[in-house]
């Protein structure tokens, strides 16, 4: 059976073009158009119109196009992005990406067939967020600042959260922190930002051998840390993960190494998970508004999908705030 995998490879063009041409997306330039369509003649290539009503059929189902479904941030995003699909009389359709290309992933939303999407997807390039504004597809993205015709973004205000953590310590009085990288991605690269700013605010020194890369798991951060103590590297007064699941990792690792938190070394995390509280010591961190970033970003969505307005995008800012517990100290 020809597939539209064998159509794209015939045209010499991605699979997102070949969907677009036959659902009359018109963001294709005239020349890849007729290429397509000689190679759907060439191959008798017959779309699978089972398929196609099923994407028919998906009106009124919102899309919420993620890399994951572990951990709490997800869990409560979705919880807190279906229970307002709920109350407008929405479906929501959850897509999972994980390894696949910007092409794949841009591929995946204009093909869904789905009213309007909530996307947050590092891997999904500009250029790509570009062409998917030119088919004026609803769309809120939660990964990053854009604003343009049905696009809308909501983020949490990153760099706010990040230098509340760093100004805290500091007027603990610590002065050497290290940071614990995330993933490559919009919050980590703000929060990091935030903390080397704030370094620089107050005239202290950034040590490269106490930067780590955790990315966002706390198995990882566990031994990334242990890694460091091995290296004899003296430790700082405090760490600044940039989530919670990191900082458990970092405080384990410590405490196996022989440190006590927050007697020798002082962890400060991101999001505020529910787990937060019952760590022992529970943790002090930042909370993130997940909870309100699912509930806006939907209700976001639902303004730009009012077909009767032809609704301008806005970027809104959710301001976290610091939740005081008991991995950190006052330096004396």
């Amino acid at each position: 059976m020809v597939t539209i995998k064998d159509v794209a490879k015939e045209a010499g063009v991605a699979i997102s073009t070949v969907s677009n041409v036959l659902n009359n997306v018109d963001i294709v330039s005239d020349e890849k158009k007729q290429r397509v369509l000689a190679a759907v003649e060439k191959l008798k290539y017959v779309p699978n119109m089972n398929a196609k009503f099923l994407k028919s059929n998906k009106k009124n189902t919102i899309g919420l196009f993620l890399t994951s479904v572990q951990g709490d941030f997800y869990r409560m995003l979705i919880q807190s992005v279906h229970l307002q699909c709920r109350l407008k009389g929405y479906l929501l359709n959850i897509y999972i990406s994980n390894e696949n290309t910007s092409d794949e992933i841009y591929g995946m939303i204009i093909s869904s067939g789905v009213e309007g999407a909530i996307v947050l997807n590092e891997r999904l390039h500009d250029e790509y967020v570009e062409r998917i504004s030119l088919t004026k597809m609803p769309i809120v993205f939660i990964d990053r600042e854009y604003a343009g015709e049905r696009m809308s973004s909501v983020i949490i205000n990153n760099v706010e959260g990040a230098t509340l953590a760093m100004e805290y310590l500091i007027k603990q009085g610590h002065r050497s922190i290290g940071y614990i990288h995330g993933i490559y991605n919009f919050d980590d690269e703000a929060r990091f930002q935030a903390y080397v700013n704030t370094l620089t605010k107050y005239n202290l020194s950034m040590d490269d051998n106490l930067i780590l890369r955790g990315y966002f798991e706390e198995a990882v951060a566990y031994s990334e840390m242990r890694v460091l103590l091995l290296k004899g590297i003296e430790i700082p007064d405090a760490f600044f993960c940039a989530n919670d699941e990191m900082a458990w990792g970092c405080i384990r690792a410590l405490t196996e190494g022989g440190y006590k938190v927050p007697e020798d070394v002082c962890v400060i995390g991101f999001d505020d998970i529910i787990l937060s509280s019952y760590y022992n010591p529970a943790l002090t961190t930042i909370h993130s508004p997940v909870t309100e970033l699912g509930n806006v970003s939907a209700t976001e969505l639902f303004r730009l999908m009012e077909l009767e307005h032809h609704h301008k995008g806005r970027i809104t800012r959710l301001a976290p705030s610091l939740v005081v517990r008991d991995t950190c100290k006052v330096r004396i």
